[in-house]
C-alpha cells in the first residue's frame, strides 16, 4: 500500500485523525519517560508520518514501548489524545505487517488479544502460554517466576470463558464495525 493510502487509513483509525493537530512542539517527547528507548520520540514519528515517511513510522519500535502513561497526553497544548495514536499506529502496523519482528511486546499484545477473543476475559496462564509459542526464548527468562507462582497456586490454570460467549463476541464484533465506519 502506499504512503497516502496508509495515512488516510490511519486518519479513519479512532484517535488517529488527530495526528493533523500536532504543532511539533515537542512537549510529548520531552514528557515521555520512555523516549531514550524508542526508535523515534513521538513528536519526530508524527512528523514522520505527516511528511509521508508513515512506513518508516509503522516499522519503529515507539508506540511498542509506549508506557500508556498518559503523561504526554496530559501535557500536550493542543489537547491531542497521544496515546490513542499510539495505539492506531500499533493496529495498524499489524494490519500491515510492518510491526518489528522480534518484539516482545507485539507477541505479547497478539496473546492477550487471542485469549480475550477466545474466552470473553483474560487468563494470564493461557495468555502466557500461547505467548510462549510465540516467543519461546523470553519465557525462559521468566520460567523460574512462572514455577514459584504455580507452587503456591497464584496462577489460576483452569479459565471459564464467560457465561455468553457469543453475545460478547458479536459486542465485539459490533465495536469493530462501528470503529471502521467512524
Amino acid at each position: 500500500m502506499k504512503a497516502k493510502g496508509l495515512l488516510r487509513e490511519l486518519l479513519e483509525l479512532p484517535g488517529g485523525n488527530q495526528i493533523l493537530k500536532c504543532i511539533q512542539c515537542g512537549t510529548c517527547t520531552g514528557s515521555c519517560p520512555m523516549s531514550d528507548v524508542m526508535d523515534y520520540g513521538p513528536r519526530r514519528l508524527f512528523a514522520m508520518v505527516k511528511g509521508g515517511s508513515i512506513k518508516e513510522a509503522l516499522k519503529s519500535n515507539t508506540y511498542w514501548v509506549c508506557a500508556s502513561c498518559y503523561f504526554c497526553t496530559v501535557r500536550c497544548p493542543r489537547g491531542i489524545k497521544i496515546t490513542d495514536i499510539m495505539y492506531a499506529l500499533k493496529e495498524l502496523s499489524i494490519k500491515q505487517g510492518f510491526y518489528p519482528a522480534n518484539e516482545p511486546t507485539v507477541k505479547m499484545y497478539q496473546s492477550f488479544k487471542e485469549v480475550v477473543e477466545q474466552y470473553g476475559r483474560l487468563s494470564e496462564a493461557k495468555m502466557m502460554q500461547k505467548f510462549s509459542m510465540k516467543a519461546p526464548s523470553q519465557i525462559l527468562k521468566k520460567a523460574g517466576l512462572g514455577i514459584k507462582l504455580l507452587m503456591k497456586k497464584r496462577i489460576e490454570t483452569k479459565v471459564e470463558p464467560v457465561q455468553n460467549l457469543e453475545a460478547f463476541r458479536r459486542v465485539i464484533q459490533k465495536a469493530k464495525e462501528l470503529e471502521r465506519a467512524s
